[in-house]
């Protein structure tokens, strides 16, 4: 086991690349109407700024936790950073909305390489008592940056310009890296034996590209045959899978274990239904009420604000109660926070907003912690590095449905023409529409919860 300074050490090098992952992510949210601006993008192709970059990561996620098993979780986790940083420096220096995306889709490569080794680092710190305060204090890292996000992302887009939120980003990104070289194992050790699966990496990238593409092109054929397309891959990914000698994921952690395969299940349900909030809102702020990203990022941070209080209590809470209940409540406040935003109309009062933004964050916290506990505690040590990929796959992967789906209101409601006050009414209808179905998601996620909360319950009295 690793010495007490050395786990600390290790614990705040994955805190800091965290923190740096989503401060871009909620950063760049407050700069879309900017990039649309100066792009001249649809309401569409603004979606894929986002949803590009979250696929990206969910589809390598698996493969990338493979590659690290053959040469070292803290090999793959600096290179991860490495490029994350590079792609930093280079976005600024895109001319159009496609050079742009296709940029964000090579950083989500990066990203993933450090979302999937990051979870499975820190169990391997802390395999007993202090895990669940561990994982409190690297959300902590996250609710930070998206924190930091909108507040100082708005100010340079409105004061420099939003190329300067990638320069900005790159920093701590470097910092960390230089981090990792020196409290985290990066010598590569390779592992002759691991073989890879080739045609499951295939169908999962395949799969997240189609649904990807497809959603910011519903209002045509091409975009429903490209969405069905991927649902298909995806489909045959999970068979596949459960037949390959090698598999990226080993189904076989789902069997018999409702806790994990639950808690899997309302880790994505989660992340579908609330990731959307901040891009829904930013959007409005700008759009619709007129703000500046300034003026809009300093609304947003309440809800990042409420995010690192709560991922801090959440922990706590965890080490005091069963981490199924604290799960269950944390999804709970957060779907409210999406019913409370389904009547927001083009005169939406500061307390509303407010109310929406820090339930969501509130609920969202809360939630994240426990449920990864609940996760990471259903399996044993050697299924660690399978287990952080699914904890990370289930999260990315809702983010990228959820994102997908506020793609797809937004071509078949406002359609392909550029994102403006003109279409503001248009936006509007298409943002009413997304919470509806976001809060209905929401609390299918609370039932299956709840459900998975009797399922630990039972098994615990069967042992």
């Amino acid at each position: 086991m690793a010495r007490m300074d050395e786990r600390t050490a290790g614990l705040y090098t994955i805190t800091l690349s965290q923190f740096a992952l989503v401060f871009m992510l909620s950063a760049v949210a407050v700069a879309v109407p900017a990039l649309g601006r100066e792009f001249g993008a649809s309401a569409s192709r603004l979606g894929l700024v986002e949803s590009g970059y979250i696929s990206a990561a969910a589809m390598l996620l698996l493969p990338v936790t493979r590659l690290a098993e053959k040469i070292g979780r803290g090999t793959t986790f600096a290179g991860g950073i490495l490029l994350f940083s590079l792609i930093s420096f280079i976005l600024p220096q895109a001319r159009t909305i496609d050079q742009f995306i296709v940029l964000r889709v090579f950083q989500g490569g990066g990203g993933a390489m450090m979302i999937s080794t990051g979870l499975a680092i820190l169990a391997d710190l802390y395999p007993g008592a202090g895990r669940a305060r561990a994982l409190g204090i690297a959300s902590a890292g996250i609710y930070l940056g998206l924190s930091a996000g909108p507040w100082l992302g708005g100010i340079l887009v409105t004061h420099l310009g939003w190329r300067w939120i990638f320069y900005s980003g790159a920093v701590p990104c470097l910092l960390g890296f230089f981090l990792s070289l020196k409290t985290l194992p990066v010598r590569p050790v390779i592992v002759p034996k691991v073989r890879f699966d080739w045609l499951g990496a295939l169908l999962c990238a395949l799969g997240m590209i189609m649904i990807s593409q497809g959603g910011s092109h519903l209002q045509d054929a091409t975009g429903i045959l490209l969405v069905v397309g991927g649902l298909f891959c995806l489909v045959a990914f999970v068979f596949w899978e459960s037949h390959a000698r090698a598999p990226l994921l080993d189904m076989s952690i789902f069997s018999n274990n409702p806790s994990f395969s639950l808690g899997s299940l309302v880790q994505f349900m989660s992340y579908a239904s609330t990731f959307g909030v901040t891009f829904l809102l930013s959007l409005y702020l700008q759009v619709v009420q007129g703000m500046t990203a300034s003026q809009a990022g300093i609304i947003l941070m309440a809800q990042p604000v409420v995010q690192v209080i709560f991922s801090l209590v959440s922990g706590n809470w965890c080490e005091r109660w069963p981490a199924h209940h604290v799960a269950t409540l944390g999804m709970t406040i957060a779907t409210l926070g999406l019913a409370a935003a389904i009547p927001v109309g083009h005169g939406a009062t500061l307390p509303h907003l407010l109310t929406v933004l820090i339930l969501c964050g509130a609920g969202n916290a809360i939630f994240a912690t426990a449920n990864t506990a609940v996760i990471m505690g259903a399996v044993q040590r050697e299924w660690y590095g399978v287990a952080s990929a699914v904890v990370a796959g289930a999260r990315t992967t809702g983010m990228t449905f959820g994102l997908v789906f506020i793609s797809g209101m937004f071509a078949l409601i406002i359609g392909p023409g550029a994102l403006d006050a003109q279409a503001a009414p248009l936006f509007v209808r298409a943002m009413h529409g997304c919470f509806i179905v976001l809060t209905l998601i929401g609390g299918l996620g609370v039932a299956l919860s709840h459900k998975a909360r009797l399922a630990q319950k039972k098994g615990s009295m069967s042992r």
